[in-house]
């Protein structure tokens, strides 16, 4: 039973990691479709401070999710940008409809008609569209820009940068760190980097990412423990803006 649940959650990461490449499409989103989000957060968020015994359990857990998210990210990189490019209405829609199942997971057992709950709905709603508003602001460009193939310390420094707000954004539902990337003007590097194994750049980003997870899985795990139901149904607000906005754009 272990090893099943173990090759389950490898396959879970992977469906993240892919998630993380494509822009548009969140792993946070992901992770609440597979039914792991909140294990998910906490595990993240309280590994350092953990007793001994927890740590293991916390280990068991989130290796395979880690595992199959790097499988995900490395081995579908080059397919994922392919098919992204190539079919974006079919690449999309399978996204959408992986989604859509997760909608009543994500408020199973809450109450569904509070006020509070309604207003917090409809501020994730706004939340997210705003940020989708602002990033197709600044990612109205030519696509076929050059490759940054050089490296140097402050272009270290940036990717370190980029990296701790993709981290964050992996981890919010509805926000898609590859589409940050891209009005980052880095998307393409980054998938180039993975694609060519090239480890410096790769290096500063991936110590970017693990700072920024850390950071915003101590605040998510806080409103989850503290304000579960107001958190959720913003967590929900934030899903569906993502849809909304998944769909106007296929």
């Amino acid at each position: 039973m272990e090893v099943n649940n173990f090759i389950v959650n490898v396959f879970k990461g992977m469906g993240i990691g892919i998630a993380n490449v494509i822009p548009g499409v969140s792993g946070g989103t992901m992770a609440i479709v597979f039914g792991i989000y909140d294990k998910l957060i906490e595990a993240l968020a309280n590994f350092v401070a953990a007793p001994v015994k927890k740590k293991i359990d916390y280990i068991i857990f989130i290796a395979p999710i880690i595992i199959g998210a790097v499988i995900g990210i490395l081995g579908f990189a080059r397919i994922v940008e392919f098919l992204y490019a190539n079919y974006p209405l079919y690449t999309k829609l399978i996204f959408v409809v992986l989604v859509l199942p997760s909608i009543p997971i994500v408020v199973k057992n809450e109450k569904i008609r509070e006020i509070k709950n309604i207003i917090y709905f409809c501020l994730g709603m706004v939340f997210v569209l705003t940020f989708f508003m602002l990033v197709h602001k600044f990612t109205k460009q030519d696509m076929s820009f050059q490759i940054r193939k050089t490296f140097d310390t402050v272009y270290g420094i940036k990717l370190l940068f980029c990296g701790s707000l993709a981290g964050g954004a992996m981890i919010i539902p509805g926000i898609s760190g590859s589409l940050l990337l891209l009005a980052l003007g880095e998307h393409q590097n980054i998938i180039y980097y993975i694609s060519n194994l090239d480890f410096l750049p790769l290096a500063y980003f991936g110590v970017g990412v693990i700072l920024g997870i850390g950071l915003f899985t101590k605040v998510i795990n806080y409103f989850l423990k503290k304000y579960r139901s107001l958190t959720l149904f913003f967590i929900l607000g934030i899903v569906v803006a993502s849809l909304i906005e998944m769909l106007i754009n296929i």
